[in-house]
């Protein structure tokens, strides 16, 4: 599985791909960036599982199962969408599309790591799927906390992580360039 730094990266250019159709804050009540903690938060949702993992010491049994199904994503990322209509009265579908992307694409990425694969289809089934191409070397539970193969996930994480900024920041300014044909004809 990839670590926090890819998921949240990828999270977050989810969010600045998106804030600009986002609600926008009427009242200023909240001094944080409430939506970018909801669309990165449901980047690293999934991984809540490795909580009881730690706790029981047993990575196999409870981490990478149920919660990263992409069928499990749709009431996850409905009940979060009528969260935040709720707070924001907006478009409650361009919430849930966010919020579904945000979920999957973690389990999309897990699948795309090396590994034992996820339950990307449960409970419809309980195979785990892994891509034949790993494009995300991930972390190694098996070798330990402290191991110094978790240093190349780091840096190829961020190397990832630094390059999609790049293509976001790319996009937004290629976005908001005017196009130069159509403004000479008029």
């Amino acid at each position: 599985m990839p670590s926090p730094i890819a998921h949240l990266g990828v999270g977050y250019a989810i969010y600045r791909h998106y804030k600009h159709k986002l609600p926008v804050d009427q009242k200023h009540i909240w001094k944080f960036p409430l939506k970018m903690i909801m669309v990165t938060g449901l980047s690293m949702l999934p991984d809540l599982d490795v909580i009881p993992a730690i706790v029981f010491r047993d990575m196999k049994t409870y981490h990478n199962n149920i919660s990263h199904s992409l069928l499990f994503a749709i009431p996850v990322a409905f009940l979060v969408a009528l969260l935040f209509r709720s707070i924001y009265r907006s478009n409650s579908w361009l919430l849930f599309l966010i919020c579904l992307l945000s979920y999957d694409l973690h389990i999309i990425m897990d699948a795309l790591t090396p590994e034992r694969g996820v339950m990307m289809f449960w409970p419809l089934s309980q195979n785990r799927f892994v891509s034949p191409i790993g494009i995300f070397y991930g972390l190694k539970w098996g070798f330990g906390w402290f191991s110094i193969w978790h240093l190349w996930t780091i840096v190829s994480e961020s190397v990832f992580v630094l390059v999609l900024m790049v293509v976001m920041n790319y996009l937004d300014k290629r976005n908001k360039k005017p196009n130069t044909v159509f403004s000479q004809a008029g």
